[in-house]
């Protein structure tokens, strides 16, 4: 009889691992405020960006884990040599 190995869910790889199989590879759609009436529907009072990739998956930025509201992302890329970041705001 084998024995099943039940996961470690608190442990940094395990969440690595299942993001990076969720998230790694795909391609953007397009990108997009959430609308005001979904925002009303879900009781946010910002509108966060929201991530369409050309599967039909989305990704919604929030403000915690829980979906009190919408959040902001921070996003760092270069430019030639110079780092650069900017935020992704709500509205």
């Amino acid at each position: 009889m084998s024995k099943v190995i039940q996961p470690d869910w608190k442990s940094q790889e395990y969440h690595e691992k299942k993001f990076n199989d969720l998230l790694k590879g795909k391609k953007i759609k397009k990108v997009e405020y959430l609308s005001k009436k979904l925002a009303e529907e879900y009781m946010f009072y910002k509108r966060p960006l929201q991530i369409i990739f050309t599967d039909g998956s989305v990704m919604c930025l929030q403000s915690d884990d829980e979906g009190n509201d919408g959040g902001a992302a921070w996003y760092g890329y270069w430019d030639g040599d110079e780092q650069k970041e900017t935020i992704i705001y709500t509205i």
